[in-house]
């Protein structure tokens, strides 16, 4: 048997939260000298107290943790608790990563205002081409870096990388929508190659011509893709500038993939087609 003390040092937990868990009838010690109040827990009881506190860890409220231990459940079933549990906190704090980098990212956008910035953008047709795609609505940016580094394992495997151009994502949706983002993603093709390749999730790309861009105004993004829209402002404002008018939301070109730690060095050809108006219209 040993004292709160002794106990809160093995169990790497504070006497005041073991005193707090007597008091409400979730953990209590072996034994209570009559006389002295002095608490004394057991080895045995430990498997309990691990049970409480990844519950609480996991985010559960202590009405839901006193029914995680007193119903006793198997050790299977309590793993998959836990299991699911630790799945949507990964999630949501995927999420307010995503949050974090968005917010950083609007932060450097306002920086650059007021600065003198010369777009370095390139005026060029985009040819036809086979293109080895999915399209698929998106929830957010990590979902297109996910589906992204799928293609990236996936479809080298069957098409030899030299008849492969760069990663490309057309973009369908006429405004963005967060949580409905409409991209096609895959691989420009060179050869006579036609695979038809399935990824995870029952997702399967296809060959399907990508039409021709008579017209592209260019503009070379390097950084995070969640800082795409600094770059796609410089090129907005040097094309107003020029007279050009946008015809539609255009296209990304992955010259250098963000994948894993490399988000930060990614390079990104943004397209936009573009026509000069005429006099008067």
């Amino acid at each position: 048997m040993y004292k709160i003390g002794e106990f809160s040092i093995i169990a790497q937990v504070s006497g005041r939260l073991l005193r707090y868990y007597d008091g409400i009838g979730l953990f209590s010690p072996e034994a209570t000298d009559p006389q002295t109040g002095y608490r004394f827990y057991s080895a045995t009881q430990l498997p309990r107290l691990n049970r409480i506190l990844a519950a609480r860890e996991l985010g559960f409220t202590l009405e839901q943790i006193m029914r995680l231990v007193d119903q006793d459940l198997p050790i299977g079933e309590l793993r998959g608790m836990l299991t699911l549990r630790k799945a949507q906190i990964e999630q949501t704090v995927q999420a307010e990563a995503e949050r974090l980098r968005i917010v950083e990212s609007r932060l450097r956008q306002i920086e650059d205002e007021g600065r003198s910035l010369a777009p370095d953008v390139v005026m060029k047709s985009v040819p036809a081409q086979p293109f080895l795609s999915v399209r698929e609505v998106l929830p957010d940016l990590s979902a297109v870096r996910a589906l992204v580094g799928q293609l990236h394992l996936a479809v080298p495997r069957v098409v030899s990388e030299a008849n492969l151009g760069p990663v490309t994502l057309v973009i369908h949706a006429p405004a963005f929508e967060p949580g409905a983002l409409d991209f096609e993603i895959g691989y420009p093709l060179s050869g006579n190659s036609r695979p038809d390749i399935r990824l995870p999730g029952d997702r399967r790309l296809t060959v399907r011509d990508l039409p021709r861009i008579e017209l592209a105004a260019t503009l070379a993004h390097v950084g995070p893709t969640g800082d795409t829209h600094r770059s796609y402002g410089l090129l907005a404002g040097w094309l107003e500038t020029q007279g050009w008018q946008v015809l539609g939301p255009g296209r990304q070109v992955f010259m250098q993939l963000p994948l894993g730690d490399s988000e930060s060095a990614a390079v990104v050809e943004l397209q936009l087609p573009v026509i000069r108006p005429q006099p008067g219209a």
